[in-house]
């Protein structure tokens, strides 16, 4: 996995949110806090430290728990308004937003 991308899925999955359809959530070792609760999702990861994104469309219903360690790589394919996200030992996922 390349430095970076559990925090560049984070901010994707947080701009995506705005649209209406994905919900998520953010867990720390001392805070949690939803997307709709953060103003600046930039701001927030350079001084929060977050261990687990948990991730759901209300679309289908897909919902996750994503760990930095367990994510292999996502992608966003805009004309599916869908984030395929690939976890080790696990089949990549949609995430409809």
């Amino acid at each position: 996995m390349e430095a970076g991308t559990f925090k560049d899925l984070i901010v994707e999955a947080y701009k995506k949110s705005k649209e209406g359809n994905l919900v998520g959530t953010l867990y720390g070792a001392i805070s949690t806090s939803s997307f709709s609760d953060i103003p600046d999702i930039e701001e927030f990861l350079k001084v929060g430290l977050t261990d687990m994104l948990h991730l759901q469309s209300t679309v289908t219903g897909m919902e996750e728990d994503i760990y930095e360690r367990t994510l292999e790589n996502y992608k966003v394919k805009a004309s599916e308004r869908t984030i395929y996200i690939k976890l080790k030992d696990k089949p990549e996922q949609p995430f409809m937003y």
